[in-house]
């Protein structure tokens, strides 16, 4: 079975050692000054979805924003490489059967405190905030997928379980039992914990059931970003940044920032243009208007 029918059986890929160790530590030096400014600055206020830095903080969105790479700007283009390396791009081309395009850069740490880690399938989130039925959005965008998650693992991990299979499909009476009255069951029938060492990806259906581990005791160091179709992208609108609290995953205006992708390799560059021509123009500034001004000041001042 090739790598491509694996993924559509399945909804996940593991690639062992795709990364050596030299870009690994070229990552880690990427990663370590973002995670620190943001543990000593952020605010709840000032960031997307109040994701701040706290004991039970397991989460940093946007890694890629401005403000953590402006002593080192050579890091920020050697992360961009990274995600957009050619080798990576070719996975994505054959598990989206197109070009993908970009959607966010995250950075999953394990909390000071351990968390309950709940089971969930993406398009719940979308269902709740759209009033949509999510039973169609999974059947819709099972295969081709509409959207994945990768990892890239800096430190050896086992922090996410996923259920193969399962993005094709809506859950048994099982499995949505445990979705929507226990989701931080350890009881979930077919869970598979994906053990990753630095250099492995891991590329998963963000539709199938998943969920993350947020234990103290299991390391977690892990570049997290999504991915979707180029010809089915999300629409950024007003409504939904201030539902989500300006958590909107593609409304990342520092793109447009004329020196932004400086140092970026030619693949890079094509692949986040790609990301500003779908969705440039849903950065509207009038879309900030009902946010905390820290928060406008995330989104307008790099």
């Amino acid at each position: 079975m090739n790598q491509t029918e694996k993924w559509k059986r399945d909804g996940y890929l593991v690639f062992r050692g795709l990364f050596d160790t030299a870009l690994i530590h070229q990552l880690q030096e990427a990663c370590d000054d973002p995670l620190d400014q943001w543990q000593r600055e952020s605010v709840a206020e000032g960031e997307p979805g109040k994701h701040c830095y706290g004991p039970t903080a397991w989460v940093m969105l946007h890694l890629n924003h401005p403000k953590y790479h402006r002593r080192h700007p050579e890091r920020l283009a050697a992360l961009l490489n990274a995600v957009a390396d050619p080798r990576v791009l070719r996975i994505l081309d054959h598990i989206f059967g197109e070009h993908a395009v970009f959607t966010q850069i995250n950075y999953y740490i394990n909390p000071a405190e351990s968390r309950p880690g709940s089971w969930h399938r993406d398009c719940q989130f979308q269902a709740k905030f759209s009033g949509a039925d999510e039973t169609p959005m999974i059947l819709r965008e099972g295969d081709p997928a509409r959207e994945i998650h990768m990892h890239i693992p800096l430190v050896p991990t086992a922090a996410t379980e996923v259920v193969p299979g399962s993005h094709l499909r809506i859950d048994t009476s099982e499995e949505g039992h445990i979705r929507r009255e226990q989701p931080d069951s350890d009881k979930m029938p077919g869970a598979l914990r994906l053990e990753l060492e630095p250099g492995d990806l891991a590329f998963f259906h963000v539709n199938a059931l998943h969920r993350g581990l947020y234990s103290k005791e299991i390391p977690r160091r892990t570049i997290a970003v999504t991915l979707n179709r180029a010809s089915d992208p999300w629409p950024i609108t007003a409504a939904m940044m201030e539902l989500r609290t300006g958590y909107v995953a593609p409304y990342q205006p520092w793109f447009l920032e004329p020196a932004y992708l400086d140092g970026c390799l030619p693949a890079a560059r094509a692949f986040y243009q790609r990301f500003i021509d779908v969705y440039g123009a849903g950065w509207q500034p009038d879309y900030l208007k009902t946010l905390h001004q820290s928060l406008q000041e995330y989104f307008t001042k790099f």
